[in-house]
């Protein structure tokens, strides 16, 4: 089938780049997903490749990650339209889930099914649905459609991490223990993994051993915004509100050159979560509007958008308040017009 023709080749797709290299320490490594750290060889991918997208889906090109991916070895039906490339109709039926359309996630699972019955090895197809599932809040089904992913790629470090969430949720603790290891094991140049285990280490209360975890983190990427969630996390476990407010404050997404750096978007839910603590509700506000826009996040596998939303809500009320409480303040302290 399609897959055959793919090599295990898989690149980060940020919104400006298609070729990028991450500087750690004094260091360049190509932003190859499974972490290694040499060039491409472009023998390794004569036919067509994979490439990630920014809202954590797989995405099929041509050779080098550019161009149309290649045609199927067969054929199928779906709703009398013939398919003749799996990679196209994986590409097609992503874009019907970020146009943002209501009520398209139902379609976008059903497509991905049809996909899976005719080439069943097909990795995009199995990691796509697997975050549909997720997101649907269809744990088991979630687990199935990644395991089977990571049976095609075993190399794809993404694919364990999503294993570990899942595994979590459905409270097999030490599954998802090892795989969120095995995450970092498969790429060693990424914090996402070691900060998943500082934060099941801190929601245990093993505060010290999730320290150990942000340290490593640390080491790897100091001024990730992950890792500065996880300080941050860490400090909100202490009941250190104001250090965390700080820690959020001072955490810049961007790089110098003002591109967009990549982090866990449940950054904002944290951020919004601590300035309400120390009354900075408008930021509240703002960082909570912020998480709504990411509507197809992981995040939302375990959390409802409409919980984010009412906390918004109750955050612009006493925004709000404050501003009236501060202007009245203001008109009696102000001296008597002569």
């Amino acid at each position: 089938m399609f897959f055959r023709s793919f090599s295990i080749a898989l690149l980060f797709l940020f919104p400006t780049l298609i070729w990028g290299q991450k500087l750690i320490g004094n260091v360049e490594y190509p932003e190859i997903l499974w972490g290694k750290d040499q060039e491409f060889d472009t023998s390794d991918f004569p036919n067509g490749s994979f490439i990630y997208h920014k809202d954590d889906f797989i995405l099929a090109r041509g050779k080098l990650f550019q161009g149309e991916p290649p045609k199927s070895n067969g054929s199928f039906t779906y709703e009398q339209e013939t398919i003749t490339n799996s990679g196209k109709w994986n590409n097609d039926t992503l874009e019907i889930l970020f146009s943002e359309k209501p009520n398209v996630r139902l379609e976008v699972i059903k497509r991905l099914e049809a996909g899976i019955r005719f080439d069943p090895q097909f990795f995009p197809f199995r990691y796509n649905l697997g975050r549909l599932y997720s997101l649907e809040m269809k744990y088991e089904k979630a687990l199935v459609e990644f395991e089977y992913a990571k049976a095609e790629m075993p190399d794809y470090f993404k694919t364990y991490l999503h294993i570990a969430i899942l595994s979590e949720i459905t409270r097999q603790v030490y599954y998802a223990i090892m795989n969120y290891k095995l995450a970092v094991e498969k790429n060693p140049y990424d914090t996402e993994a070691l900060i998943r285990l500082a934060d099941h280490y801190l929601a245990t209360g093993l505060k010290n051993r999730a320290l150990l975890y942000l340290n490593k983190a640390l080491k790897i990427e100091e001024e990730s915004p992950n890792v500065k969630l996880g300080f941050a996390r860490l400090e909100m476990e202490k009941g250190n509100f104001h250090i965390a407010y700080k820690i959020f404050n001072r955490t810049t997404l961007t790089t110098a050159e003002g591109k967009p750096k990549p982090y866990d978007k449940k950054f904002h839910y944290y951020f919004a979560e601590t300035a309400s603590k120390v009354t900075d509700y408008e930021t509240a506000e703002e960082e909570y509007t912020k998480m709504l826009t990411f509507t197809n996040d992981p995040f939302f596998a375990t959390v409802s958008s409409k919980v984010i939303a009412r906390r918004r809500d109750i955050a612009k009320k006493f925004a709000e308040a404050k501003r009236t409480q501060l202007d009245d303040s203001e008109e009696e302290t102000a001296p008597p017009n002569e």
